[in-house]
C-alpha cells in the first residue's frame, strides 16, 4: 500500500520539515563548540521529527495505515518547549542563572513525553493524548514558560545598547512569537477551538528568521559560506526525500519503515559529523598552529639572549689568559643557568604549577604595561606596598594575556587601562578596555577553553588567566557593555589574597 500527498497541509508540513532538518545542520555545522548552536540544532531536529511525523500520521490515517506516526507527534510537540526555553536562555546568556527554571521546565515536558511514548504499549495513553484534556493540560504548562521567555527577551532588549544585539533580539522574539502562536494553534484546534492549523507555517518563518540571523547577523558568532549552506540544503532535500519514499511505499508494514528510517537516519548523522568535524578540525589546526608559533617566538626571543653570550665566551675562550678564561667560564655557567631558567619558566607556565613568594603587584602590573607600550596616565595604582602570594611569572603571563586581549578588542594600547586596588583583604586587578565589548553570549562563554571569536583567535588567553587565578586561590570575573554606548567595552577583574608590606622594623 503506498500514499501521496494531497492536500496543503501536507505539502506545508513537508517543507517545515525541510526547513527545519536544513536548519538545524546548518546550526551543528556553524556552532558546533557554541551552546547556542547546539540547543538550536536540538530544537530544530525536534521540530522536524514533529512536523515529519504529523505528515506522516495524517497520510497513513486517510489510508488506514500504521498508527506509530500518530504516537510520536505528541512525544516531538512536549520535547520543543523546554528546548525553546534553552535557546532563548542561551540567546541571552543567562543559562546558569536560570537552571532551576530550566530544571522544573524539563520535569513538567520530560514527563509529559514519557507519558506519550507510553502510547506505544498502552490504549488509555493513546486516548488521553488525543484527548482535549491533553491539549489543555499542554497549554496549561507551556503559558507561564512562554510568557517568562518574553520576559527575559524584552528585559535583554531594553538592558543592550548594540543596535545590532537589538536588531538580533527583536527577531528572536518575532520567531518565538510567530512560531509558539502558531504551534499552539494546533492544539487549540485538538481543544475543540475554532481554529486553522497554522504549527508548519509557524515553523517554517521561525526557522527563515533564525536563518537569516545565523547566515547574515552572525548569531552563533561565525560565517558560513553559501557553498556549506547549499550543500546543506540539497542534501537535506534529499533526506527528506527519501524518507518520504520509504514512508510513502511501506506504509502498510511499520517494520520495513522502522528500518529505512533509521538507515536514512544513521547516513544523515555520519554526514552531519563529518561536516562538523571537517569545521571542527580547521579550526583546531589553526589554533594549534598559531599558538605554536606565538610560544615559539616569545621562547626564542627569551632565549637568543643568553645563546649569543655562550656564543660569544665559547668563541673568546681559545685565545683567552688564565684570569679571562675562569671570567668567560662563569659567564658561560651563568647564560647556560638563565637559558635553564627560561625553559623551567615555560615548562612550569604550561603545566600552571605555582612557585608563590610575595609579589609586589606594582612590579607586575608596570612590567606588562611596558610591554604593551600603556602610558603613565593608564595605570591607576592604589596602595604602593601591596603585595601578595603568588608565582611571579604566573602572574606575570596571566596578566599579559589579559592585557593583550583587551588591545585586541580596543583596537589601540591607548584605549586600554590597568588599575590596582585592595578591598576587604583581597588585592584587584582591574583591566578596562573601551572596545566594542562583548554581547551576552559571548560573555557567558569567554573563560572557557578554546572559546574565541577572532578568526585567528586560540580562545586560551582568559582560559590561561582563569587556571592561574584558580591555581592561587583566587578569582576571574567580567562584565561588559555593547557599544554605541559612553561605556562601553570590557572589565576583567583579578582578584587574590593581598598581603600589606609592613613598615621595615
Amino acid at each position: 500500500m503506498s500514499v501521496g500527498i494531497h492536500e496543503t497541509r501536507d505539502w506545508l508540513s513537508l517543507f517545515a520539515a525541510t526547513c527545519n532538518l536544513s536548519l538545524a545542520v546548518i546550526a551543528l555545522v556553524g556552532g558546533r563548540r557554541s551552546a547556542l548552536g547546539n540547543r538550536l540544532a536540538a530544537l530544530c531536529f525536534v521540530l522536524f521529527g514533529w512536523n515529519f511525523s504529523t505528515l506522516a500520521h495524517h497520510l497513513h490515517r486517510a489510508a488506514g495505515g500504521s498508527r506509530v506516526f500518530g504516537l510520536l507527534d505528541p512525544f516531538f510537540t512536549v520535547l520543543s518547549p523546554p528546548l525553546v526555553l534553552e535557546v532563548v536562555l542561551a540567546f541571552v546568556g543567562a543559562s546558569r542563572k536560570h537552571a532551576p527554571i530550566r530544571i522544573v521546565v524539563w520535569a513538567i515536558f520530560g514527563g509529559l513525553a514519557f507519558v506519550a511514548l507510553g502510547g506505544f504499549v498502552s490504549d488509555e495513553l493513546v486516548a488521553w493524548t488525543d484527548s482535549t484534556t491533553w491539549s489543555l493540560v499542554f497549554l496549561g504548562a507551556y503559558a507561564p514558560s512562554f510568557v517568562f521567555e518574553v520576559v527575559v527577551l524584552v528585559r535583554y532588549l531594553r538592558s543592550t545598547t548594540s543596535l545590532g544585539e537589538k536588531s538580533r533580539t527583536r527577531t528572536v522574539l518575532a520567531a518565538l512569537a510567530i512560531g509558539s502562536t502558531f504551534s499552539i494553534s494546533d492544539l487549540a484546534h485538538g481543544a475543540g477551538a475554532p481554529l486553522p492549523f497554522l504549527g508548519a507555517a509557524g515553523t517554517v518563518v521561525s526557522a527563515a528568521l533564525l536563518a537569516t540571523l545565523i547566515l547574515r547577523s552572525r548569531l552563533l558568532d561565525r560565517d558560513i559560506p553559501l557553498q556549506t549552506t547549499l550543500y546543506i540544503g540539497g542534501m537535506v532535500a534529499a533526506v527528506v526525500a527519501a524518507y518520504l519514499v520509504v514512508v510513502s511505499a511501506f506504509a502498510g508494514s511499520p517494520v520495513v519503515q522502522f528500518i529505512g528510517a533509521c538507515g536514512i537516519s544513521l547516513v544523515v548523522a555520519a554526514v552531519a559529523r563529518e561536516l562538523a568535524m571537517t569545521a571542527a578540525e580547521s579550526r583546531a589546526r589553526n589554533q594549534r598552529l598559531y599558538v605554536l608559533g606565538r610560544f615559539s617566538a616569545q621562547m626564542a626571543h627569551d632565549i637568543k639572549s643568553p645563546l649569543t653570550a655562550l656564543i660569544g665566551a665559547a668563541g673568546a675562550l681559545e685565545d683567552a689568559d688564565d684570569a679571562t678564561k675562569k671570567e668567560l667560564y662563569e659567564l658561560v655557567s651563568t647564560q647556560a643557568k638563565r637559558v635553564g631558567a627560561v625553559v623551567d619558566r615555560y615548562d612550569r607556565i604550561a603545566r600552571i604549577e605555582p612557585r608563590t613568594s610575595l609579589v609586589p603587584v606594582d612590579d607586575v602590573v608596570l612590567k606588562v604595561a611596558r610591554l604593551h607600550r600603556l602610558g603613565n596616565a593608564q595605570v591607576v595604582r592604589g596602595s604602593a606596598d601591596a603585595r601578595c602570594e603568588a608565582d611571579f611569572d604566573l602572574l606575570e603571563s596571566a596578566l599579559e594575556n589579559v592585557v593583550r586581549n583587551a588591545v585586541e578588542a580596543a583596537g589601540d594600547a591607548f584605549l586600554v587601562r590597568i588599575e590596582t586596588s585592595v578591598e576587604a583583604g583581597t588585592q584587584i586587578i582591574r583591566v578596562v578596555d573601551r572596545g566594542p565589548g562583548m554581547n551576552a553570549r559571548v560573555l557567558e562563554r569567554a573563560l572557557e577553553d578554546f572559546f574565541t571569536t577572532k578568526p585567528e583567535g586560540t580562545g586560551l588567553g582568559l582560559a590561561f588567566a582563569r587556571r592561574v587565578l584558580d591555581a592561587h586561590g583566587g578569582t576571574i570575573t567580567l562584565t561588559s557593555r555593547v557599544g554605541p554606548d559612553p561605556d562601553q567595552g570590557t572589565t576583567v577583574e583579578l582578584r587574590l589574597p593581598a598581603v600589606r608590606a609592613r613598615a621595615d622594623a
